[in-house]
């Protein structure tokens, strides 16, 4: 059904209505309902109406149905009518109207009036050229049938085009002003309720009102300034007073000529120009004392300013804008505003090599005018600053100088790091107090800043003397990419996948660079940073700087020194007073929130380069990028305050394309990322297949779980803010324990057996693992969880044990090692713990038995078999308890994981800001979730691509 509008005008104009009817078949009696209005809140009924249509000879009246709409139904529907839609002409014509009618409001183009029939009403006015010129359009687009109801002008005739859109103007106006709330607000209902009122007494103050603004012709202040070869401060500008034309804004005319030809100017501007011109000039007098002379001759003469005059006219040429008042300046002769730069230089000794720290400290900064694109001279700046008014004489020409320009020029320079002006160099610019300046560079930085944007990350480098190592084509790349950095004194986040060999790149950098380099890394990994530095860098001197008699000792060139993140946060000033050429980050992401002590303690260790190593730049929130690269490149993204200000909020909250596109260019030369899944990264790694194994609860776990939804939601319900959100969390354990094992959730040391589908479906995992002879990984969250696992698996026979983070350093190597040769066929492990650092290639099977809730987490865990060095397929199941709230968030843990380089809400601290009807359904057990049977668990199989995909419940 294509739908014909027709306006039906009324008085006063917000009772106007519309007709609405079938444009192929305006006869036919409707009886299935409405047509669909965008804002109609109660559908109209069908009505008959008698309208103007076409005939034969000229118009006829012919009865047609329809529905009769409200004015304010109407607004809403044809305000939304889109461009693509298939529409009448009728229906788009007063889309358009409607929309200008919006601007005009929205430009404040509106005034009371005072209706024919004497009701309180307003009207859109005034409009320029352009507003009447879009009306005539609208007004010639229009079809008969959108204004064909009868005109008061004589039978048969239908109602103008023109006067039918500027009605519709009107009656927008008239709808959208009033509102209960203004009227509350008000001293008088007149013009704000919603009840129309008899004012018929107003008719005379309305116009008074509409007076100065429904007049034909603008007043123009026009400035000359004095001739040109006098340039001392007592000349004095001339000022001339002109008449624009509103209908044609081209049309300027010298208000002098109303004396010499007064007849001429009223045929273009209307016979009341005289009386317009005084009121302008009133106007603009009493703003602005320095014109009331010109009252005297009413503007037909010019007359001079004095410094303070045209101070005083430039300090309100804002305010008599808005009046109206046209301030114009001659362009030629007048620049607005100066432009500035920053330039920042820094001297360094002939032949050195400039480091961040180094340049911190040598960097000089001061601002930089530019007129008409050429800096100002030292004596050209002293004119300006010393300038006791706005226009001064520079360069031959007048230049004014706005108030904003004189702060410029007091305002001390910014206070910038190394990497504050790296970024602006990027492409990014300085931003100043929200404005954003362009910088030129002199001296080291210059060239610092060209070597950075010169880095060829396709470049590789050779494997340096003493690596007794062959490296990889991506791996002698990340060598050069890392040897470049440091060479120029600055330092990179290497984010290559876990397992493709950052360790050994790093240990290749410092074969080939020397120096000394303190490696900080979980102490997890402490062993194997110290094994694979005796392997493949045997000549190196090896220390590890960990545990109670610890002993730094002096630190000698060539030095790699290994030590935790616990030591340094416990020895952060020894470590400091030591001279380091390469501090290394292992697992940077134990220093992701840049406000924690292990973060603190990395930055009051100085050296001369900082490298970060971590396969997840990025696990919950884009500040932790800006903590890693704040720390390997100081100020490269700004303070934090203002890179979550314009950047990780815009990015997070709204996805917006141009920051997320600003901060790749800045962070692109510093940070190197490799997947395995690049071509030609790790061609040798065998397939990896992920299955997610669906299991059903058994029917204890079901009444624990839905005695559990149901009475943390009803608690929830009476509970806001940070305690809503701590339930929220309370209850999120609560069921993932209850869908991993009752006695996890009940802290009770047994039974095991019968009680759990997720028990269930590991046992049969880990026997046909055992009948294949592979080894098996088990990542939990819960260590409590992981004891109870091992307890019962080695009550039935399995050779297994448990990772965790309350072992020693040593036993975390033993149970490696062991399982490495095959001792041990399973290793349970606690996933924060186990996620990171450690070599178990042994495994073929991984299996998530929970879920952490953040796949860059999982995959992290899983990459403890999935890695360089692993030549066997690796399979990885991902156990989730089917209808509950983990088959839900695992749905959205897939989406995530296709965005994993952009941001992603880890954890669950995202559920807590859900409102109660989306936390009960995202929670609550989805009916028909059945218990454990002789069917055993579910299982979403992998296609033949290696792709998930789910079978049908």
């Amino acid at each position: 059904m294509r739908l014909e509008w027709t306006l039906l005008t009324a008085d006063p104009g917000r009772n106007s209505r519309w007709f609405v009817w079938d444009a192929d078949d305006p006869g036919a009696m409707f009886a299935t309902g409405a047509p669909v209005l965008r804002s109609s809140i109660h559908p109209p009924k069908p009505d008959t109406i008698e309208l103007v249509v076409a005939a034969q000879r000229g118009t006829k009246p012919a009865a047609v149905t329809g529905w009769l709409v409200s004015g304010a139904d109407a607004l809403g529907h044809l305000a939304t009518v889109g461009v693509g839609d298939d529409v009448t002409s009728s229906e788009r014509a007063w889309s358009s109207a409607t929309r200008a009618a919006l601007g005009l409001i929205a430009r404040g183009r509106v005034l009371p009036w005072v209706s024919p029939d004497g009701w309180d009403t307003w009207r859109t006015d005034p409009l320029d050229g352009d507003d009447l010129k879009r009306a005539d359009q609208i007004a010639k687009a229009l079809p008969a049938v959108g204004h064909c109801v009868a005109s008061p002008a004589g039978p048969g005739r239908i109602v103008d085009p023109l006067y039918a859109v500027r009605s519709w103007y009107d009656a927008v106006a008239d709808l959208l002003i009033r509102s209960p709330a203004a009227a509350r607000c008000s001293s008088s209902p007149v013009f704000v309720d919603v009840d129309k009122m008899r004012v018929r007494h107003l008719r005379h103050w309305v116009g008074d009102v509409a007076a100065p603004h429904c007049v034909s012709a603008d007043l123009v202040v026009q400035l000359r300034p004095p001739r040109p070869g006098h340039t001392n401060h007592r000349d004095e500008w001339t000022v001339e007073f002109l008449l624009r034309s509103r209908q044609d804004p081209s049309l300027l005319v010298a208000a002098s000529v109303l004396r010499s030809s007064p007849g001429e100017v009223k045929a273009r501007f209307g016979d009341d120009v005289d009386v317009e011109l005084l009121a302008a000039l009133r106007r603009a007098a009493d703003l602005c004392g320095c014109l009331a002379p010109a009252l005297e001759t009413g503007g037909r003469d010019s007359m001079v300013l004095n410094d303070d005059d045209l101070d005083e006219l430039i300090d309100h040429s804002e305010a008599l804008a808005a009046l109206g008042v046209t301030v114009q300046w001659p362009a030629d002769l007048v620049s607005a505003h100066l432009e500035r730069r920053v330039v920042v230089d820094a001297s360094m000794p002939s032949g050195a090599l400039p480091s961040v720290t180094d340049l911190d400290g040598l960097l000089s900064v001061n601002w930089e005018f530019l007129l008409d694109g050429l800096a100002l001279d030292v004596s050209e700046l002293a004119v300006l600053a010393n300038a006791k008014r706005s226009v001064i004489p520079l360069r031959g020409r007048w230049v004014r100088i706005d108030r904003r320009d004189r702060a410029r020029l007091a305002a001390p320079p910014p206070q910038l790091h190394a990497g504050d002006v790296m970024a602006a160099a990027l492409g990014n610019g300085l931003t100043v107090a929200d404005e954003v300046i362009p910088v030129r560079l002199l001296g080291a930085i210059s060239d610092l800043a060209s070597r950075v944007l010169q880095l060829d990350p396709d470049r590789e480098e050779p494997e340096p003397p003493g690596l007794n190592a062959v490296l990889r084509p991506y791996q002698r790349r990340g060598l050069a990419w890392m040897s470049d950095l440091v060479d120029v004194g600055l330092g990179g986040c290497l984010a290559d996948d876990m397992g493709l060999g950052k360790t050994i790149q790093v240990l290749a950098l410092h074969a080939k660079v020397g120096g000394a380099t303190l490696i900080v890394c979980p102490t997890s990994v402490l062993t194997n940073w110290e094994r694979e530095a005796h392997r493949f860098v045997p000549d190196v001197p090896v220390r590890r700087y960990y545990g109670p008699n610890r002993d730094l000792g002096a630190v000698q060139p060539g030095d790699l020194v290994i030590t935790s993140y616990g030591v340094v946060r416990s020895d952060a000033n020894l470590l400091a007073a030591a001279s380091w050429d390469l501090v290394v980050a292992d697992e940077a992401q134990y220093a992701k929130n840049p406000r924690s002590r292990t973060a603190r303690a990395l930055r009051e260790i100085p050296s001369r380069s900082r490298l970060a190593l971590t396969g997840t730049p990025v696990e919950n929130r884009l500040i932790e990028l800006w903590s890693i690269l704040d720390w390997v490149v100081p100020g490269l993204l700004g303070s934090m305050e203002a890179f979550r200000r314009t950047t990780s909020i815009p990015i997070e909250r709204e996805g917006d394309a141009a920051a997320t596109e600003r901060l790749r260019t800045v962070v692109k030369p510093f940070l190197l990322r490799r997947r395995k899944s690049d071509p030609g990264i790790a061609p040798e790694l065998p397939p990896k297949t992920e299955i997610d194994v669906i299991v059903a609860m058994t029917e204890e776990q079901v009444t624990l779980y839905r005695a559990t939804t149901d009475s943390a939601l009803a608690d929830l319900r009476t509970e806001a803010g940070i305690a809503r959100h701590g339930l929220v969390l309370k209850m999120l354990t609560a069921l993932k324990q209850i869908t991993n094992h009752p006695a996890q959730y009940l802290g009770e040391p047994g039974p095991m057996a019968g009680r759990s589908g997720k028990l269930d479906a590991l046992e049969d995992l880990l026997g046909l693992a055992a009948e294949a002879g592979e080894s098996t990984l088990v990542f939990t969250q819960y260590v409590q969880m992981a004891n109870l696992l091992v307890r019962h698996l080695q009550g039935r026979g399995t050779s297994v044990e448990v990772l965790h983070g309350g072992l020693s350093i040593t036993k975390r190597q033993q149970l490696v090692d062991r399982f490495q040769r095959g001792e041990l066929t399973v290793l349970v492990l606690s996933l924060k713990a186990a996620g990171t650092g450690l070599n178990l290639t042994k495994a073929t099977q991984v299996i998530h038995f929970d879920r952490w809730w953040n796949p860059a987490v999982e995959d992290q865990a899983t990459d403890r078999a999935y890695r360089i060095g692993q030549d066997q397929p690796v399979t990885v199941h991902r156990l989730i308890t089917e209808g509950t709230v983990e088959d839900r968030v695992a749905e959205l843990l897939n989406q995530k994981r296709e965005l994993a380089d952009q941001v992603i809400g880890g954890g669950e601290g995202w559920i807590g800001n859900l409102d109660d009807e989306q936390l009960a359904a995202l929670v609550e057990l989805a009916p028909g979730s059945g218990q454990t049977g002789s069917h055993g668990p579910k299982r979403h199989e992998p296609s033949d691509d290696g792709d998930e995909m789910r079978e049908g419940a």
